[in-house]
């Protein structure tokens, strides 16, 4: 991840996953911390699990790197309204070029239960894999939905993201299907 100094001259910091996620978000326009929780709900956040609560506490880190401006409302409720600058652009545009080797993550709190299910009542693996099936199936129907909407504005690459929410979800739920017959073959279910 880039390291920084401040605007201050403070000590430097290094750019984390939500602070690149804030200047992607800005990259399509200005927004309040509000906006940017909207923004993300619909989009990202889909796949990219978060505390919202960092996408009202890293816009103020980001002006404070140089790579987010900030502008306040004259009356009303004041909010502070986020552009990302020629630095932001540039720090993203950075990120967006170096290699990523992270291991991919799956949190799927149905694995974990699977995982450790040899310590429970074998009865509720049934229960289980029916859940997980009919959770992932309704998530893929989901993204397929949220596809045909947006396939006329979002760009290309946000519909490639997209396929493979879809892709990845009717895998998950064909495994939940493969197992729950396995149960049923064996009179488990």
């Amino acid at each position: 991840m880039a390291e920084l100094a401040n605007r201050s001259g403070g000590r430097a910091r290094k750019l984390n996953a939500t602070s690149y996620v804030v200047l992607g978000m800005l990259s399509a326009g200005p927004a309040t911390s509000y906006d940017l929780k909207q923004r993300v709900g619909y989009t990202i956040g889909n796949f990219w699990a978060f505390a919202h609560s960092q996408l009202y506490d890293e816009p103020s880190r980001l002006v404070e790197d140089g790579l987010v401006e900030a502008s306040t409302e004259e009356g009303g409720r004041r909010r502070r309204t986020y552009s990302i600058t020629e630095a932001g652009r540039a720090a993203l545009g950075d990120w967006l070029s170096a290699p990523t080797h992270d291991q991919t993550e799956v949190r799927d709190l149905g694995l974990l239960k699977l995982f450790f299910a040899g310590e429970g009542d074998p009865a509720v693996l049934a229960g289980l894999a029916r859940d997980r099936h009919s959770s992932h199936k309704a998530r893929a129907d989901a993204y397929v939905a949220q596809y045909a909407q947006v396939s006329g504005v979002a760009t290309p690459w946000q519909l490639k993201s997209l396929e493979l929410g879809i892709r990845f979800e009717r895998c998950v739920e064909e495994f939940w299907s493969d197992f729950l017959a396995e149960l049923e073959a064996d009179g488990r279910a």
